[in-house]
């Protein structure tokens, strides 16, 4: 690979790169965080990890023929014999910021060139990103999305370890979706990305704000660094540079009004969306919601009036749509053909998935793991009037444990019976987190069966005519996390099966 000069890139980077020595005339073939993926003429960064720190791994770095690395200013004293006299050095005072500032102009600023829409929130993200890829295809556009399920553009289907991935390997991807032709990028931008300048560096024509309710709080601490956390979304679309950049808030959530109130902050639109209230307002009254989908009609700005009907189930889902539609008409699609978009898409991987019964009840599969996202799920249930609802959930081991009585109490008031088990235990005894979430439930109609496959059977076992069946916490998730080995499971397969088990099929 042709290397580019650290000058140059260093110039790209603005001020969040100093030259330190031997920077001149030198070169660098990569950018790296990791020293094993260095190469010789690899740029080194040296990242400060949850699990390490990068400055450690500089002297290997080296001896695998890297041509620079970066440091903290403060660290460059401490290099000593870990470079060599050829090595060219840089600082600067955050690694993060400084490592999507480089990794930008290494792979050419490849978010200049394409419409890109950020959506952030707790709940909600993975579903906007797929209802927008919908519309956007449907408009003719060639789309890429980068989210928790998978980063997917142009028939190409990578696997997604984080939801949004490192600035280095994010500019890297949204290289190759340019070069692949890909004019239109919807990506969810989590928290965790947010606090740690993975997506600083990204150009955003639109953000997304969803709601904000309780989780991720092991990684922030509170609220307040929760909510900061997700609103560096909207600084980064004043500072991108964009044309004509818009917020897209949920009005009807208490942080999004507060995002709202803070309109006079931006040099750009900031829209709302609601139920009864907003720039792009519901009426309640239209809402229907069914098993086989959901209706509504949406005022949007002009005083045009939308009526949808959508294949997805689940009230909620009418805030994720209402936040697509929103995004994709103030970016300038026709009303009709995001109505269409929206109406095109059957389902959302693991997003109140349907699995119908012959037998008339039905199974729903859902990502649900906050205590906000199940409480949501098992209300637009309840409104589906069923017979009974029977719920099979556990919470995530090495995860916010603050949630989990909160989200024991929710399944237990809203079900008619409660199988508490499983999810991903990771290094967490499941013993332990059972008894985290049976704290904050009174014992009615529960029961404790902590093999979650097991569960799963004696719910749909148990399920009658006109019975829901709500398996929540993995949704998409093909794998369990048992300590640090990670098995196959799928909780859809899982529903299919016992419920061919159970017909003698």
């Amino acid at each position: 690979m042709t290397g580019k000069k650290i000058t140059s890139l260093i110039e790209a980077a603005g001020n969040a790169v100093v030259p330190v020595r031997n920077t001149d005339g030198a070169a660098v073939t990569s950018i790296e965080y990791d020293s094993r993926r260095v190469i010789p003429g690899s740029l080194f960064a040296a990242v400060k990890g949850f699990a390490g720190d990068g400055f450690e791994y500089i002297g290997s770095a080296v001896q695998k023929g890297a041509a620079a690395v970066l440091v903290d200013r403060g660290r460059v004293r401490d290099l000593g014999g870990l470079v060599n006299g050829k090595t060219a050095v840089l600082a600067c005072d955050d690694t993060r910021i400084a490592l999507s500032a480089l990794s930008d102009a290494f792979f050419g600023h490849p978010s200049k060139s394409m419409r890109v829409i950020g959506v952030t929130g707790t709940n909600g993200k993975t579903s906007i990103t797929y209802m927008l890829e919908s519309v956007y295809r449907l408009a003719g556009k060639r789309v890429g999305v980068i989210g928790t399920v998978n980063y997917r553009w142009g028939g190409r289907l990578v696997g997604a370890p984080n939801t949004t991935p490192e600035s280095r390997d994010l500019q890297e991807m949204l290289a190759a979706m340019r070069n692949d032709g890909t004019d239109t990028v919807i990506m969810e931008v989590s928290s965790h990305a947010l606090k740690l300048h993975r997506a600083d560096h990204v150009r955003f024509d639109a953000g997304i704000f969803t709601n904000l309710t309780r989780d991720h709080l092991d990684f922030h601490g509170d609220f307040d660094d929760y909510f900061a956390s997700k609103l560096r979304l909207f600084d980064l679309l004043e500072t991108g540079g964009k044309e004509h950049p818009r917020g897209i808030v949920n009005g009807d959530d208490g942080y999004g009004a507060r995002i709202l109130s803070r309109r006079d902050a931006y040099g750009y639109p900031l829209l709302s969306f609601g139920v009864g209230a907003g720039d792009y307002s519901v009426d309640a009254e239209s809402v229907v919601n069914r098993i086989t989908g959901l209706g509504y009609a949406v005022g949007i700005p002009g005083g045009e009036r939308v009526r949808l009907q959508l294949k997805l189930s689940g009230t909620f889902q009418l805030y994720n749509s209402l936040a697509a539609f929103a995004a994709a008409h103030s970016l300038g699609l026709p009303s009709d053909t995001i109505r269409r978009g929206l109406e095109d898409l059957a389902t959302v991987p693991g997003r109140f998935d349907v699995v119908h019964s012959d037998e008339g009840f039905s199974v729903v599969v859902d990502y649900a793991h906050t205590s906000d996202a199940l409480l949501k799920l098992l209300q637009s249930v309840r409104q589906l009037g069923p017979a009974r609802l029977i719920t099979v959930f556990g919470c995530g081991g090495d995860r916010d444990r603050t949630k989990r009585p909160i989200m024991g109490g929710i399944a237990e008031e809203l079900s008619d019976i409660c199988y508490v088990t499983s999810d991903n235990p990771r290094t967490e005894d499941p013993a332990g987190i059972i008894r985290d979430i049976l704290a904050g439930m009174k014992g009615r109609g529960n029961r404790v069966v902590p093999d979650r496959a097991a569960a799963i059977r004696e719910a749909v076992m148990a399920a009658g005519k006109g019975d829901i069946v709500v398996i929540a916490g993995k949704g998409h998730e093909d794998y369990q996390i048992l300590g640090t080995t990670k098995i196959h499971f799928d909780d859809r397969e899982l529903a299919r099966q016992y419920i061919r088990e159970r017909g003698g099929r």
